[in-house]
C-alpha cells in the first residue's frame, strides 16, 4: 500500500511509519518539523497527486492541554485546519480514506469546560463526519486516551508519563496542575502502533461515523499520584512536588471502554503499565 503519515516526526507517527516499512509499505511521511505542514492545502493537494496514497494516516498535531491555553490560535491553526485540509485534499483526490487520531480530551473536564486543544480536535472529527455525510469519504476516527512508550519527549507540555520518569532520573522538581487524583488508563505505544498498522491495513473494515474510544481499559489506570509512589517505591528516591490550580478542561478520571474497537478485529492493549513503564525508563537511562 501507498500510505501518507502526517506527523510522521512524532512520538506516534515515527513508531508508525518504522512499523508500516517493516511490512513492506511504501510511506510518505510529512511533519511541520521538517516544513512539510497541513496547515498549506495547495501544498498538501501536491504531495497527495505525487504519492497517490491509498490511505491517509493524520496524525500531525498541536497535542498539549497547556500550549493550546497559551496559544489557542497556533492550536487552531495546527488541528483545525490542518485536519480540515486533510479532509478537503482527501475528498479533491478522489475519496481516499482517512484516519484521524483525535483526542480523548473533546470531552467536557470536570468543572465543564474543554480547552482550545479538545475544541480544536473535535472539530476536525466533525469535519471528517461531515464529508462522510456530504461526500462520501471514508473515515476512522480515534480518541486515544494517554499513549506513553520509548521514544516520547517526556515534558510537561508532552506525555505526563514520560514527563515523571524524566524528572526522576534527572532529579528535577515537577509541578502537579490539580490535587494529583486524575488517572488516565495509560496505553502503551507498542499496543496503539498494533492498532494503527492493522487500522490502515483493514480501514474498511473499520470505517464508521461514530469515533472510537482506544485506551488501556481499567487494569491500566494510574492516577498521577500513583505512579509518583510506585516510581518513589522502586528505588528511584524522591522528587520535589509542588501544586498549582488544575488546567481547565483536565478531565478527572479516564477509563476506555475498547468494546467498540475490539469488536471489529479483536485488538486488545497487551502491555500493562507497570512493564510498560518499567520498559520506558529503561529506554531512557540508554538515551538521557
Amino acid at each position: 500500500m501507498n500510505i501518507l503519515v502526517t506527523g510522521s516526526a512524532g512520538f506516534i507517527g515515527s513508531h508508525l511509519v518504522t512499523a508500516l516499512n517493516t511490512r513492506g509499505h511504501t510511506v510518505t511521511g510529512m511533519d511541520k518539523r521538517h516544513g512539510t505542514t497541513t496547515t498549506i492545502l495547495g501544498y498538501l493537494m501536491a504531495v497527495i497527486r505525487e504519492t497517490q496514497p491509498d490511505v491517509i494516516v493524520h496524525l500531525g498535531a498541536s497535542c498539549s492541554t497547556s500550549l493550546s491555553l497559551e496559544d489557542p490560535a497556533r492550536d487552531f491553526t495546527d488541528n483545525a485546519i490542518g485536519t480540515f485540509n486533510v479532509a478537503e485534499a482527501a475528498r479533491l483526490a478522489g475519496g481516499v480514506p482517512v484516519v484521524y487520531t483525535s483526542s480523548v480530551k473533546v470531552n467536557p473536564g470536570a468543572d465543564g469546560k474543554i480547552a482550545p486543544l479538545g475544541l480544536s480536535k473535535r472539530v476536525g472529527e466533525d469535519y471528517l463526519r461531515l464529508y462522510g455525510d456530504l461526500y462520501g469519504l471514508p473515515s476512522v476516527i480515534l480518541r486515544p486516551s494517554t499513549v506513553y512508550g520509548p521514544g516520547q519527549s517526556g515534558t510537561a507540555e508532552a506525555g505526563w508519563v514520560t514527563w515523571f520518569l524524566r524528572a526522576f532520573l534527572n532529579r528535577k522538581p515537577i509541578t502537579i496542575h490539580g490535587d494529583g487524583t486524575q488517572s488516565r488508563d495509560i496505553l502503551h505505544i507498542d499496543d496503539f502502533t498494533t492498532l494503527l498498522v492493522d487500522i490502515t491495513e483493514h480501514h474498511a473494515d473499520y470505517q464508521r461515523a461514530d469515533p472510537y474510544d482506544v485506551g488501556g481499559g481499567p487494569e491500566n489506570e494510574v492516577s498521577l499520584w500513583r505512579l509518583l509512589h510506585w516510581l518513589t517505591d522502586s528505588g528511584l528516591g524522591r522528587i520535589g512536588v509542588s501544586y498549582d490550580e488544575r488546567l481547565p478542561g483536565d478531565l478527572q478520571h479516564v477509563v476506555t471502554d475498547n468494546t467498540a474497537i475490539t469488536s471489529v478485529r479483536g485488538w486488545t492493549p497487551a502491555i500493562h503499565w507497570q512493564n510498560g513503564v518499567q520498559t520506558t525508563l529503561e529506554w531512557m537511562r540508554r538515551h538521557p
